[in-house]
């Protein structure tokens, strides 16, 4: 087919042509039915594109055309990049087109974790399926159903899955947030995908003190009751719990302990578990046991580094000791009574409660010990209540004495 002359177009062929009659070297042209962009300067390499096939030359395109043109010259910017390389980096950026030429949702959510799980504190595959891939995937389910056209409506979709679970919402946002802004920086997606705190703080909300989870805490007295009543039907659980309590460890820890001669000759627990602490981890440490005040005012102290190699401990099936998590701890004391329609729950994600080496010289004091969190009983179907120790009283609150143990799980 002869090429034609300019005065032989329609009027949209001439003006998509004209959007860049003034930048020197630049043309626009129909190339079997696509958009060529193409630019020869007086002395040095010649450079030609097609743009995304979604761009046909034809009139209804024809705004769209010129909205590219006018963006790859931006993005060219005076020849700083060649025009292969400043298409590559304009195409996520646009809202104007199919899947097939842009940079997909999953492409970025796969791009995100690998970046998690690679890169600063690398974090496990557990966080991510736990704390990010069921957040992002129910946004990629709400992207597809509902089109969004911005972070603020992808969060507010998203976080209607857990209307009725407040805690959520804040690793919601967190796990949102970074997709998007890994979308925008990474791969050049509009500004108006990032969200900002406004947009959080709705979701967040700010729940009053009588929607939050109720928590109480048990004196020396209640846990030493509590040990001895574990330890008349399982005497291997009751030492799991006496390590916990008095070392201020967490479950995942236990697997890593041993018995080690301190500086000074004496035996002293050891354990060689580094935990996460920002980009380092902690170094191993020297766990002391911190002693319990009984009810009648005595010092109960079990001396777990002399028994430690003899005591019960639950078995695998193998017949050594069990490997143990926060899961199976919990699974353990979800059935052990603390009164009237009450049980215990032991959040295997809750914060350890151990100083590190470095704070306490070398060894590690646990500041709170073992820490226990009471759901409510509605979880189980009966009126909640608050927990209750053996006395039948209230135990402390929010603001129990340093002697009061938490367990940490």
């Amino acid at each position: 087919m002869a090429r034609r002359s300019l005065a032989e177009m329609e009027l949209w062929e001439q003006r998509c042509k004209g959007c860049c009659s003034k930048w020197q070297g630049w043309s626009v042209r129909e190339n079997r039915g696509r958009v060529l962009v193409a630019y020869r300067p007086k002395g040095g390499v010649s450079e030609q594109v097609l743009l995304p096939k979604e761009l046909v030359w034809e009139e209804p395109c024809e705004e769209d055309i010129t909205l590219w043109v006018r963006r790859l010259y931006k993005t060219w910017n005076n020849g700083q990049l060649s025009l292969k390389l400043a298409l590559e980096r304009l195409i996520p950026q646009s809202d104007r087109l199919g899947e097939q030429a842009s940079v997909t949702w999953e492409e970025i959510r796969d791009g995100l974790k690998d970046r998690l799980m690679s890169e600063g504190n690398r974090i496990q595959l557990k966080s991510w399926e736990t704390n990010y891939a069921v957040f992002i995937d129910e946004a990629l389910l709400q992207l597809r159903a509902k089109n969004p056209k911005d972070g603020a409506t992808l969060l507010r979709l998203t976080a209607k899955r857990w209307a009725d679970k407040p805690s959520s919402h804040s690793v919601c946002i967190t796990a949102l947030k970074k997709l998007t802004e890994f979308a925008v920086r990474e791969h050049h997606a509009p500004r108006s995908w990032l969200i900002d705190e406004y947009d959080a703080r709705s979701i967040r909300g700010n729940p009053d003190d009588k929607d939050k989870r109720k928590t109480a805490t048990l004196t020396d007295a209640e846990l030493l009751r509590l040990i001895a009543a574990i330890e008349q039907k399982r005497p291997d659980w009751a030492n799991v719990v006496r390590l916990l309590a008095a070392t201020g460890i967490r479950p995942t820890e236990l697997e890593h302990l041993s018995v080690r001669k301190n500086v000074e000759g004496d035996l002293q627990l050891w354990c060689s578990h580094r935990k996460s602490g920002g980009r380092r981890k902690t170094p191993p440490r020297w766990l002391e046991e911190l002693p319990f005040v009984a009810e009648d005012g005595s010092v109960v102290k079990w001396n777990l580094a002399d028994t430690y190699q003899s005591m019960p401990y639950p078995l695998g099936r193998d017949g050594g000791r069990r490997k143990l998590s926060g899961h199976y701890v919990e699974q353990f004391l979800r059935d052990v009574p603390t009164g009237e329609n009450s049980r215990l729950h032991m959040p295997s994600k809750a914060c350890g409660c151990g100083a590190t080496a470095s704070e306490t010289g070398g060894t590690s004091k646990p500041t709170s010990s073992l820490a226990m969190k009471r759901r409510s009983a509605k979880r189980w179907g009966t009126h909640p209540l608050p927990m209750r120790g053996a006395t039948g009283r209230r135990t402390n609150g929010p603001h129990e004495k340093p002697s009061d143990r938490q367990l940490a799980l």
